[in-house]
């Protein structure tokens, strides 16, 4: 069975685990916008996903940039394995978020490789 993940970054600054993802045997599909990113979960089917938390004060309706992804998710894939990459100072925002969705595992930043690599085994 091939195993694949979703790797959503939004705002980035921090290092590519591409490479690492696919040392560990994932077919990797990497995108940096949300919406296509919303559109890949709804037609392929992840064992993971590796997210990038953010929250903008000027999103009315919504907690966060990933809203929409971890639904289509939820529906799609309700299997894969949840990894979340975060800022500290996102905290209230992410509790808000985890209230209403499965995360498997929260990494702050700065990431550490070997944590990343232990979350998506």
């Amino acid at each position: 069975m091939n195993k694949s993940l979703l790797f959503f970054v939004d705002e980035g600054g921090f290092e590519d685990f591409t490479p690492m993802f696919v040392e560990q045997g994932f077919k990797v599909d990497f995108e940096d916008s949300q919406r296509k990113a919303t559109k890949l979960a709804k037609k392929n089917n992840y064992q993971v996903l590796v997210a990038e938390f953010s929250h903008n004060p000027e999103f009315r309706d919504r907690v966060s940039n990933i809203e929409s992804l971890l639904a289509t998710l939820e529906g799609n894939s309700p299997q894969a394995k949840i990894v979340i990459l975060y800022d500290e100072l996102n905290q209230p925002q992410l509790d808000q978020l985890k209230a209403r969705y499965r995360m498997d595992v929260m990494l702050k930043f700065p990431i550490d490789e070997e944590l990343l690599r232990q979350a998506i085994g």
